[in-house]
Parts: structure tokens; sequence; C-alpha cells
């Protein structure tokens, strides 16, 4: 189909019910292109979709999750004094990120806190560094500790899309220049900023939590979850990165690594987006019965590069174990093999932190 294009190897998860589904939105009025990235998953819709479609919008293609993103911090704090079961401590304690208060508390619609499914704050340490002079030009240091959030709008944004939800005819999508396309933007837009000012709150949360005093440093900040306006065209972006933005992260599960890449100057190929993560192999509904005999709770607090994972939910524990995910190692090659990305560092997660 000429207006679809999978960029995956053959060495690539892709589940044929995901594609199915991408063929189906080819057909929605006004889509011009359709791609599916290397993080392709499961789902009503898939993560792992960048589409392009002439003055309509989709925002079932998107979800609640407006905004949901991916951000990277740098913490002045040196490898020397990173006390990882010290960290587990602290933040075993609490029940929630929400516990901890901030100078300028604003937790308005869950403001600064993490939410379920696959959200999560990690804190991570260099592992390689693959490109010194953008690591360098970025201001890095190899020997920081750092914090990657992954978080959207929460509440804010489900209340965004329940404004419109089931008002439009899902195949013919909304007309952007209306009345109803324009105030959904414009509450859309909202939310973005709204999740990307929750993941600093998150992040800074996180470094109080575990009694770090430290000033944070931003790396990068991606929204995956959005429509924008591209050229003439609205850009819908589900579990899709944006290669406007600099510097990307693309995480792995918690059992893996995490890569900062810097995408190329060839991205219109892919919709001008990168895959945003390892992306699910196994449904969230199915995962548990599949690793329940297999892994006790204590088995997977524990991952196979040993980091350590708090989550006091144990069916959040399962259904988010590294075993549901690709191999991330997989999805970046194949983003350097299309010619989409660069690789300049790997980081290796210490401790994942998850809301019950």
């Amino acid at each position: 189909m000429d207006n679809l294009r999978i960029i995956a190897s053959k060495n690539n998860w892709i589940d044929s019910r995901s594609v199915e589904t991408l063929e189906k939105i080819t057909k929605f009025r006004g889509v011009q292109r359709v791609v599916g990235l290397p993080d392709l998953s499961v789902g009503f819709v898939p993560n792992g979709v960048a589409i392009l479609a002439e003055d309509r919008i989709y925002p079932h293609l998107i979800g609640g999750d407006i905004g949901c993103g991916m951000s990277l911090f740098e913490v002045g704090i040196k490898r020397k004094k990173i006390k990882a079961e010290r960290f587990v401590k602290y933040l075993s304690r609490l029940e929630s990120l929400d516990d901890v208060e901030l100078e300028n508390e604003r937790l308005g619609y869950h403001l600064g806190s993490i939410g379920k499914g696959n959200h999560f704050a990690e804190l991570h340490l260099v592992n390689e560094v693959k490109d010194a002079e953008i690591f360098e030009a970025l201001g890095m240091n190899e020997e920081s500790l750092y914090v990657l959030i992954h978080s959207g709008s929460r509440a804010f944004g489900q209340i965004v899309f329940d404004s419109v939800a089931g008002n439009y005819n899902p195949n013919e999508g909304i007309d952007a220049n209306s009345a109803k396309g324009k105030e959904y933007l414009q509450k859309h837009n909202l939310a973005i900023q709204y999740a990307k000012q929750s993941r600093v709150e998150i992040a800074q949360r996180m470094i109080k939590a575990i009694k770090i005093n430290s000033e944070i440093k931003e790396v990068s900040d991606t929204a995956h979850n959005s429509i924008l306006k591209h050229d003439k065209l609205w850009l819908h972006r589900k579990g899709a990165t944006p290669t406007d933005s600099g510097a990307i992260i693309i995480a792995g599960s918690r059992g893996s690594l995490s890569y900062l890449v810097m995408p190329t100057n060839n991205t219109a190929y892919s919709n001008y987006s990168l895959a945003h993560g390892a992306g699910r192999k196994w449904e969230r509904s199915s995962a548990e019965a599949k690793l329940r005999n297999r892994y006790s709770k204590a088995n997977l607090a524990r991952t196979p590069i040993g980091s350590r994972v708090i989550c006091s939910d144990s069916k959040l524990l399962y259904e988010e174990a590294p075993q549901v995910y690709k191999n991330i190692d997989v999805v970046i090659d194949d983003l350097v093999e299309a010619g989409l990305a660069t690789i300049i560092a790997s980081f290796r997660p210490i401790l994942t932190y998850k809301d019950a």
C-alpha cells in the first residue's frame, strides 16, 4: 500500500494485527501517509505510529494521554556519591511521589505525579558514549547521575479528549478549521505544556525523595502523543517521537539500556518521527498470566542487568516486566539502518520507580 510504510528489519517483531489497524487508518478521510516505527506495538491504536492528514484531525488516534513523553535530566552529583541501595531505601518508604512536597506545590489534576501503565521515573548512569563530539556539545558529563521520566498529562489530557470523544465519525475526523477542531487543539496544546511541566516536577520530587540537594538540567524533552501542524498537514503521533527537538531519549524496558540519539536530516521518510521506546510484544491483559508461574514478585523487583524496581502494585509489576517488551537494541538498530538516527550514548538504569 503506497501510503503505508513499516520501518522494521527482519530481526524485529511486528504484530500483523497492528499492521491491519494501520491499513484501516490509511483509508480515513484526508490521511496522506501512515508510518509504523520499529517499536510498533499491539493495541486498539498501536504505539509507534505517525500519521499525516490533510485538513482533518483524529483525537482518538492519540487518546487521552495528550503530551505523554520522555524527559532526561542531568543531576549535579557525581558517580562516586551515587548509592543505589540507599535510594531504594528512601523511595520504598513512599506510597507515591505525591508524598514529596516541593516549595511551589502544584498538584492540580495530578501535576507532578507519575501515573500508572508504562509510566515511570528512573535513575540512570551513562553506560557508553558513542559520539563524544555531540555528547560534549550537549554539555553532558559521563560521571553524572541522570533522571529519566516517562509521563503525560494525566486527568487533564483525559478531560480534553473526553470533550470530543464520541462526537465525530472516527473515519471522518474533525475539520481542523472548525470551531470544534480549534477548541480541541487549543486545549490539546495546554495539555502538552502541562505534561512537560509535570515531568519537570516529577524529576524534582524524585531527587528530593532520595535526599539529593541539586539542580537538574534538561538534556532532552519530547512529547510522543500529539497532533501538531506540519507544513499544511496535521501530524498525529501515538508513541512516536518528534525529530525537530534536538537529542532524543528512547527508553528500553526497565531491564535494558536506553539510548540518547540524534535524528538525521532524512526523517521525512518516517513522517518526521522516531520510536519512543522498545514497544510491547505482549498485550497488558495477557502479561501476568504468561509470567506468574515463571517469576515471583521478588524476581521482577531486580532486573537481569541488576537494577532495582520499586512498585507496590504486583499486577503492574507483571504487566510492565522487561519480558513483555521487544528488544530495544533491535529497535535502535532499525532506526540507524534506516538512516534516521545516530547514537549519542547509552544509559543503564539503576532504579525504576512506579506509582501504585
